[in-house]
């Protein structure tokens, strides 16, 4: 075979390997479902995440989630033991946003990414609230959310880069954050909308 032809077949497998991986990122990550009974009347036009209370829509405050070992020597860290874990902190024990009639609120996601999007549980510690993340040795994915502390959503298209985002059990009392990913795959560095179920029945 002549080096022109071994060139033209090397450049054919590559395209096929990368339309094989587009074909199973797209199978892992299907489009939210279309939805088109949902009324954004008076939604802000600015990207954020907003949920609608008492007649009115209210913008969850972001936070950039960023995981740090907590009292993990350097030694430590260079032999790789100690720690299996990693802890975001959000200031102030409770999030401006309580919502007290409804334990399986929707979320609108205006502007925000929701392929690689997590609804996560945090604790009160004092005078502000954890997340943990147990850690990897691989980079790319060194610090991800434990499952007990995630709960699952589904996820509507509602009308252009809007999306709307609902938990499919009720949520207890407690503080939670909608954690989505800055850029696609860097599962280290997220941001986090913050919100809080007061408890009371829908």
């Amino acid at each position: 075979m002549t080096r022109q032809k071994l060139i033209s077949s090397s450049l054919a497998g590559a395209t096929l390997a990368m339309l094989f991986g587009i074909a199973l990122l797209a199978q892992d990550n299907p489009p939210p479902a279309p939805s088109n009974n949902i009324d954004l009347t008076g939604l802000p036009g600015s990207r954020g995440v907003y949920v609608r209370a008492a007649g009115r829509w209210l913008g969850l405050t972001p936070n950039v989630l960023m995981p740090f070992e907590r009292g993990r020597a350097v030694a430590l860290e260079i032999l790789n033991v100690g720690s299996d874990h990693a802890i975001v902190e959000i200031r102030g024990a409770h999030s401006g946003i309580q919502i007290g009639n409804d334990t399986r609120p929707t979320f609108y996601l205006h502007g925000i990414d929701a392929t690689d999007l997590y609804l996560v549980r945090a604790e009160t510690k004092g005078g502000y609230r954890e997340l943990w993340m147990p850690t990897s040795r691989h980079f790319e994915e060194w610090a991800h959310f434990r499952a007990k502390d995630l709960t699952d959503v589904d996820i509507l298209g509602v009308d252009g880069d809007v999306v709307a985002v609902k938990p499919r059990t009720d949520l207890k009392p407690g503080e939670y954050a909608l954690a989505s990913a800055t850029q696609s795959g860097e599962r280290w560095l997220r941001l986090g909308f913050d919100f809080g179920i007061a408890g009371a029945a829908r």
